[in-house]
């Protein structure tokens, strides 16, 4: 009996020393699974910058080339230019040969022959394609030869794609044709019109302003040809009156109407 006592008593006096042991255990585990996270963590972000660091280092390096290409081609376009722009009164004290200057300049032509033929290309498959989907024309057009997908419903191939297709371009080219040459016609009238403003006519009016229009000695020219022709209709007018069918305009005299004598008969007394 006395043993079973002895063992209680025991037994209830340890708890607190129990807890402890457990509460230090509990803590000297957490304690080191932070410390495992910390190293994973660690290791983690070393795996991360390990792979990040070569990445990096290689768009550092295709950037480099691609301002090395870059600027190797505009150092190019510079010395083209340069040897394409001696005068040639200068091609004597220029380090720039006649040969090299003259290939510098058709390299010029080829040059901005090609990227005008590109550009254009691009042009057209742009305009198309935007009339494809902005006129009704385009649109019907579109409907009818893009075709239909059928997984989806919608059409097998898009307006971009169709636009870089000649024989679309052609369609197309066509059915603006008519309204390109009315467009022409008018732009070419306005130019007409515009000049025609710019320029006047011989004898078309006054302009006193100076620097613009006829000048002092045209205008006066003008208004010389303009009292002819009235004293041409007056002398015309008497001559019908007369009933005279000779030209007054004319010298019939043989040359002796300068020495015909005239005399006033306003004053007789």
């Amino acid at each position: 009996m006395s043993q079973d006592v002895t063992y209680n008593i025991k037994g209830t006096s340890d708890v607190p020393q129990q807890t402890e042991k457990a509460k230090k255990a509990m803590s000297d585990m957490d304690k080191q699974t932070a410390a495992i996270g910390k190293k994973f963590s660690e290791a983690g972000k070393d795996l991360f910058l390990s792979f990040l660091a070569p990445v990096a280092l290689i768009h550092t390096a295709i950037s480099f080339i691609g301002d090395a290409i870059a600027k190797a081609r505009q150092d190019a376009k510079d010395a083209v230019d340069f040897a394409a722009g001696v005068k040639v009164e200068d091609l004597n004290k220029s380090p720039v040969d006649a040969v090299t200057r003259f290939m510098a300049q058709k390299l010029k032509v080829d040059l901005r022959t090609e990227e005008e033929q590109t550009s254009a290309k691009k042009a057209k498959q742009v305009v198309v394609e935007e009339f494809l989907m902005r006129d009704p024309r385009g649109m019907e057009y579109y409907n009818k030869n893009a075709g239909i997908n059928m997984e989806t419903g919608g059409p097998a191939i898009s307006a971009f794609n169709l636009a870089m297709i000649k024989r679309v371009q052609e369609d197309i080219m066509k059915m603006n044709e008519a309204d390109m040459k009315k467009a022409l016609a008018d732009e070419q009238q306005k130019a007409q019109d515009e000049k025609n403003k710019k320029e006047p006519a011989l004898f078309a009016g006054d302009n006193s302003t100076f620097g613009v229009g006829l000048s002092p000695q045209m205008n006066l020219l003008n208004q010389q040809v303009e009292l002819q022709k009235q004293a041409n209709e007056y002398l015309a007018i008497i001559a019908n009156a007369s009933g005279t069918t000779s030209d007054f305009t004319k010298d019939t005299s043989n040359g002796n109407a300068s020495k015909n004598v005239y005399y006033d008969t306003t004053n007789v007394s």
